[in-house]
């Protein structure tokens, strides 16, 4: 696909002020040493009580950054399913979504078809349309022009044509450009209540095969990506520095209504703003963390999820290259 016009952007040099700010040395001043900032959250589904009860709310979440990426959990249509499993989301959520400041989206996901393949396709061309990058799980992806840069952002997910389960075709998936920035989107991993931890090796949900999240992430850096975003268990699950490429394993859940959401009064979910350098090398991160109120997101001042994926980086994936330095900052460690 071409490059297409970004969504304008929500003060995205707010976001870059806090980068150049952090103690990474830098080596030359001005624009040349200004890093991408990609923002990304993990699940968002905008349903049509979502609609009702929380626009205003949603409009003030202002996420910012040079792109700000969701996985788009669900399909554009009206009226809804009666099914509460088949995720549905009704049209105007595609203003709110633009309200929120995401730019770019990912259809590579097992919602993505919940309604066949027709409103698969319609879904995909109404956010192109509406002004977004749409990543879908088939081809080699979707390219943004930034002011800049050019990245390059392909979608993976289980039982898709780009399949997290099959190692042996990122090759000609990937095959990385010069000068170019290339991100990930993989909707991999298991769904219970012990997903936070990644337990190595292939992850099962029922029979459904859904990936070896460690074993992939890593082939997809070896080929040539400089981020990988991870999604799929609804909840925050550690970091990793490989290569000196950041993969984000899980960016669990955001603005996202699901069957049972009311029974969840409060679950930790986050927002990422990850600063890479020209080289895709990672410079730093700022976790922002919010308290997930039946599904909605409030901003958690306490900082619960950033504790959470700090203990998880260090005690499931045992990870010495990252430093958690306080106040939602991550950098890499200083070599001993």
């Amino acid at each position: 696909m071409g490059i297409r016009a970004p969504v304008q952007s929500r003060a995205a040099a707010a976001v870059c002020l806090f980068f150049l700010a952090t103690a990474v040395p830098r080596s030359v001043s001005g624009e040349e040493d200004r890093p991408l900032i990609v923002t990304a959250v993990g699940d968002v589904r905008i349903s049509q009580a979502f609609l009702r009860g929380h626009a205003d709310q949603i409009r003030k979440l202002n996420l910012q950054g040079d792109l700000v990426f969701a996985n788009f959990e669900g399909v554009l249509t009206e009226p809804a399913s009666p099914d509460p499993w088949r995720f549905c989301v009704p049209f105007a959520a595609v203003d709110l979504l633009r309200a929120m400041g995401v730019n770019i989206v990912s259809l590579a996901n097992n919602h993505a078809l919940d309604m066949g393949d027709l409103a698969y396709r319609q879904t995909a061309l109404h956010l192109r349309e509406s002004g977004f990058w749409v990543a879908e799980p088939e081809g080699r992806g979707v390219v943004a022009g930034i002011g800049g840069w050019r990245v390059r952002v392909i979608g993976f997910s289980f039982g898709a044509p780009n399949d997290v389960t099959r190692l042996t075709a990122l090759p000609a998936v990937l095959g990385k450009k010069s000068g170019e920035i290339m991100i990930v989107s993989a909707h991999m991993g298991g769904e219970t209540g012990l997903s936070y931890r990644i337990p190595g090796g292939m992850e099962r949900f029922g029979e459904e095969k859904r990936g070896d999240v460690v074993g992939f992430s890593r082939r997809c850096v070896d080929w040539g990506a400089d981020l990988v975003l991870g999604h799929g268990p609804h909840v925050p699950r550690g970091i990793e520095l490989y290569k000196n490429r950041l993969i984000v394993y899980s960016l669990g859940n955001f603005v996202f209504d699901y069957p049972g959401a009311d029974r969840h009064p409060h679950a930790p979910g986050y927002s990422i703003s990850i600063a890479l350098e020209r080289g895709g090398e990672f410079r730093s991160a700022r976790i922002d963390s919010y308290d997930l109120r039946r599904g909605f997101p409030e901003r958690d001042e306490g900082g619960a999820a950033y504790r959470m994926i700090e203990w998880l980086t260090f005690s499931n994936l045992k990870q010495t290259s990252l430093t958690f330095s306080g106040k939602g900052v991550v950098e890499r460690s200083e070599p001993k």
